[in-house]
């Protein structure tokens, strides 16, 4: 019997699971930056689908505003022009075209209601619409899913504010 393999025992079972121990971190580090990677993408993009979604609503109405369809023309050609890469350049285009994009959004409503007058119905600015749009993204939950029991499912909240 080697007494030395019984003398470094410890410091074996240390370094077996300190290997494991990181072998495990590398794995979750990578699933909970997925999460993160959909969750900001999911934020970011709700916000642009919004846009979008109601700019077809307005000229579904029929509204023959030459402004109204100017800025609804250059809200399109922002969006097309998007890219959907997340390496550092892309990401700051992205912010710089969200301002011009908001801003633009802001003209919309504003023509909007003073096309609209209706005294009736409060007036929808660009806070309320991004307070929808927080609601909405706030809403997202990320699931993870315990590998050894495939029923056993958590949800972690993963919503942040932005």
């Amino acid at each position: 019997m080697d007494f030395d393999n019984l003398l470094n025992l410890e410091e074996q079972y240390y370094q077996e699971g300190f290997l494991e121990g990181q072998n495990e971190n590398i794995k979750q580090s990578f699933l909970e930056g997925k999460q993160y990677g959909l969750q900001v993408g999911f934020q970011r993009f709700t916000l642009l689908g919004q846009m979008e979604g109601l700019c077809d609503v307005i000229e579904s109405y029929g509204l023959h505003s030459p402004t109204l369809e100017k800025n609804i023309h250059t809200i399109r050609t922002l969006m097309k022009g998007l890219k959907m890469n997340n390496d550092d350049e892309s990401v700051m285009e992205f912010e710089r075209v969200l301002i011009k994009l908001k801003n633009k959004f802001r003209t919309i409503l504003i023509t909007l209601h003073r096309l609209v007058k209706d005294k009736r119905t409060p007036t929808v600015t660009f806070e309320v619409f991004e307070d929808v749009s927080r609601a909405i993204a706030g809403e997202i939950r990320g699931f993870v899913e315990n590998e050894d029991i495939a029923k056993n499912k958590t949800k972690q909240n993963q919503a942040q504010s932005w």
